[in-house]
């Protein structure tokens, strides 16, 4: 089992002015990082809110993508709305 299964790293759907609890900077937070208990990997042991520079880091060190941004529909000009 990896790490990344262990320390899955999901992205907010909008930023939040807060705390990062890696680094301890007031910055726009990005993701949240949940802890999973390695016996049972379906509960929760705990989360940590992380800042891009620090969720970036993470997911290298996990070896996760991380998403910065979801398209959730595209639009061409000459499309009618």
């Amino acid at each position: 089992m990896g790490i990344g299964k262990l320390l899955p790293i999901f992205a907010y759907a909008q930023p939040v002015y807060k705390k990062c609890e890696c680094c301890g900077r007031v910055r726009d937070i990005y993701y949240r990082m949940h802890v999973m208990d390695p016996k049972d990997t379906n509960l929760l042991v705990g989360s940590i809110e992380l800042c891009e520079p620090c969720g970036e880091k993470l997911g290298s060190i996990t070896d996760q993508k991380l998403a910065k941004e979801t398209v959730l529909a595209k639009f061409a000009p000459e499309d009618d709305i």
